[in-house]
């Protein structure tokens, strides 16, 4: 006989594996476009990646609201967002953001692009020298406006998730900071990945190195403001936290997996400080993109195997967990298809591993 329990019925989660690709992507996108306009420094450390920093920003700022729409089971009750005044609502808001922030990063990624070719035909040529790419100042202008319009995509992102306060694990200040120190952690090795498959002339990784063990540092005292504030504060999300990895070894097991993770990044990240680039840096660059995309899965889908009330613990469901792996492949298969398209069309017109 099944046990139906009494003070509320388990409800499939609301937010399916979709969303876990649509943040992952959207915050590659925006954390790009916040290094962006400092890439365009001349003489700037991460002068060397403005060109792979646009790249990245042009094709997750696509792939990402695939997956967005995926998620809203019908793709066209986006339109709602435009027919339904709701300022009070942070999905509302980033539905006015969102449009703007991948209209500029594509005109800003493709004026980027386009200026490496040199092409030969007329037509193509013609094409090249239009003057609806950007240059120069005004280039610069709209990376800034792109960079504004990020902030305003990493805000809404997280708050759209910390201000459903029936999810106690969501209810706190610092998660839209995590989900930006491991947005930024995982532009850093996706960045250092692409180095590793796609080496430039120049052998100098330790800008990448730097930023992500910066980003490390302050993920580690995000954490550790997180649990201090919460003892002393007695916040919701560090009740529950203490609650369910006191009560449950799956998520004392997960807590345990994810301090591993991040000491063994750590360490890697120490030791190879000054080494020159070589193949052994493929593990701290999958380490950091793994660990970025855990920490969403965790928070937007384990979040939600804990019961709003009563006793226990839900679990997802196994059809669930089965398309989560074909969700994931589906999007990533996308985003490498893009790259490899837009890779392409470089390398057949010269420009070798921007």
């Amino acid at each position: 006989m099944p046990v139906i329990e009494l003070l509320t019925t388990h409800a499939d989660a609301p937010w399916l594996p979709w969303a876990v690709q649509y943040f992952f992507l959207i915050g590659l996108a925006a954390t790009a476009a916040l290094l962006l306009p400092f890439a365009l420094r001349n003489g700037s450390a991460l002068a060397p990646w403005r060109w792979r920093l646009a790249f990245i920003m042009g094709i997750s700022a696509v792939t990402g609201p695939v997956a967005l729409l995926a998620d809203l089971h019908q793709p066209l009750r986006f339109w709602h967002f435009y027919t339904q005044l709701t300022p009070s609502s942070w999905m509302w808001i980033g539905a006015l953001i969102l449009p703007v922030f991948v209209t500029l990063s594509l005109v800003v990624s493709c004026s980027l692009l386009v200026s490496l070719l040199k092409p030969k035909h007329p037509l193509l040529k013609w094409w090249c020298e239009l003057a609806i790419w950007p240059k120069d100042n005004v280039l610069q202008l709209l990376a800034w406006l792109t960079a504004l319009s990020a902030m305003g995509i990493l805000l809404y992102t997280g708050m759209e998730v910390m201000v459903v306060r029936s999810r106690a694990l969501w209810d706190t200040y610092w998660l839209p900071v995590n989900f930006l120190l491991t947005a930024l952690l995982a532009l850093f090795g996706l960045l250092l990945l692409l180095d590793i498959l796609f080496p430039r002339s120049s052998h100098q990784v330790q800008p990448l190195r730097f930023g992500m063990q910066l980003t490390l540092g302050a993920l580690s005292g995000a954490m550790v403001l997180w649990a201090l504030s919460g003892i002393i504060l007695g916040s919701p999300s560090w009740l529950e936290a203490y609650r369910i990895f006191s009560q449950f070894t799956f998520w004392r097991d997960l807590l345990l997996v994810s301090l591993a993770g991040g000491v063994l990044l750590w360490v890697l990240c120490i030791a190879r400080r000054k080494r020159p680039r070589s193949q052994f840096d493929f593990i701290p660059a999958l380490l950091a993109l793994l660990c970025s995309w855990g920490f969403r899965w965790v928070v937007l889908m384990n979040v939600q195997t804990v019961p709003k009330y009563g006793a226990g613990m839900y679990h997802l469901s196994p059809d669930l967990v089965g398309s989560a792996g074909i969700i994931v492949a589906g999007t990533i298969g996308l985003w490498l298809a893009m790259a490899a398209a837009v890779w392409a069309l470089l390398d057949n017109m010269g420009v070798r591993h921007g």
